[in-house]
């Protein structure tokens, strides 16, 4: 199994573009946790870290359905590049904006809708680099990846806060994004389109029908494609279930468990990293696993994990209670891989190459609605109540859907 693993890292291209996926993705979780922590010392309120969540997702619904249908028209190659460099210089813009909470949501907002392009691009390359039969190692690989970056990028984000300060972490990204557009373009060019489908500026006016024709013909092959679109909702709701939990951890935190808001992520989030890597661990050994009953056991477990935690209080007088809430932490993480990673690996194998850009750009589209949709009212809940009953109606949101899923199973 290592071997494979290693097999794939030795490949120039996938080498390239997972060095560029670790630089970009770390920075960019590391960015979206400092913020939140920063909004929530500026106004104490869980409702305004909400509109972080909220200025991620409407980019989504504006640029969603046609980011696909763009990206399959332009070299992924291209589009992975420019997307980094824009970020480079978006974050720039964090430096004077540090101590203003409408500028830096505006500035989120723009990162995301620059984010929607980079995203489809991204996930259509993985085929066209590794061979089919090692698409689960290579997703494995992103996923771990994907995840232990956020899982290190929220750890380390209240610590580096701490020690450099704003503006030179916002520097520190910048110059991150910017190293990865240098790997992305050592690159080869991997994925040659033919020559009528480009989309350029000189035939952007006259494609724009055709734009839209292709959008509404990539939505209609996901809705009318039970295997694309099952996975494509899981993998949403997985992701709705991560937002939730975001907007309330540091009140949960610095209330319940009782630590600094800037050590949340380094405590209640990094240990679920381990989980992450021992799950894709176990699905790239048991490859023979049923997907499908994976995502449903991922979910089960997800939810009374949750529930677990939620109900710290009953045993925070225990002496070892902050390490049965990092074990806590360390299943969660290793349950929701077991749903992303599943999830991700149908849509890979399930979804045509000619339609992969589109698969995932509505993918990246309806991932950011679901966790945008709980920041509407999971940050009101919190304040109203407490961040405790908020997480057990998460909880038993989850463990409903997951019974659902039981059922559909049998």
């Amino acid at each position: 199994m290592r071997e494979g693993f290693l097999k794939i890292l030795r490949k120039r291209d996938f080498s390239r573009i997972w060095t560029a996926q670790i630089l970009s993705q770390l920075v960019s979780n590391m960015l979206t946790f400092a913020l939140i922590l920063h909004i929530y010392d500026l106004t104490g309120s869980l409702t305004t870290i909400s509109l972080v969540m909220i200025a991620t997702t409407v980019p989504s619904i504006i640029f969603g359905p046609f980011s696909g249908v763009i990206t399959d028209r332009v070299s992924y190659k291209k589009v992975l590049i420019y997307t980094n460099i824009l970020r480079f210089l978006v974050v720039l813009l964090l430096v004077p904006a540090a101590h203003n909470t409408l500028a830096i949501l505006e500035i989120i907002f723009l990162m995301a809708g620059i984010t929607q392009f980079f995203a489809p691009a991204e996930m259509s390359s993985i085929p066209l680099i590794v061979g089919s039969d090692e698409i689960v190692a290579a997703n494995s690989i992103y996923m771990a990846t994907l995840y232990g970056s956020l899982i290190l990028g929220y750890g380390i984000a209240g610590p580096l806060l701490g020690l450099i300060g704003y503006n030179w972490l916002f520097v520190f990204a910048a110059v991150a994004y910017l190293i990865s557009a240098i790997s992305i373009s050592s690159m080869s060019a991997f994925d040659k389109k033919e020559a009528k489908n480009k989309l350029t500026v000189f035939n952007l006016a006259s494609s724009i029908n055709s734009v839209w024709a292709e959008t509404k013909e990539g939505i209609s092959y996901i809705k009318n494609k039970a295997d694309i679109f099952g996975p494509m909702l899981k993998l949403s709701i997985g992701w709705a279930m991560l937002g939730a939990f975001i907007v309330i951890l540091p009140g949960f935190a610095q209330h319940t468990v009782g630590i600094n808001t800037k050590l949340a992520g380094l405590i209640l989030i990094a240990p679920a990293g381990i989980g992450m890597v021992i799950a894709s661990y176990l699905l790239n050994k048991y490859k023979k696993w049923s997907k499908n009953k994976v995502i449903v056991s991922g979910f089960i477990i997800c939810s009374f994990a949750l529930l677990a935690l939620a109900l710290y209080n009953l045993y925070s007088f225990i002496s070892f209670s902050i390490i049965i809430a990092v074990i806590l932490m360390i299943i969660l993480g290793m349950a929701a891989a077991f749903v992303y990673i599943s999830s991700q690996t149908l849509l890979h194998l399930n979804s045509n190459p000619g339609m992969r850009g589109r698969v995932f750009g509505v993918a990246a589209m309806m991932i950011n609605v679901a966790m945008g949709l709980p920041a509407l009212f999971i940050g009101g809940i919190a304040d109203l109540t407490s961040p405790v009953f908020t997480l057990i109606i998460i909880a038993l949101v989850i463990m409903i859907y997951s019974a659902t899923l039981l059922f559909d199973e049998e």
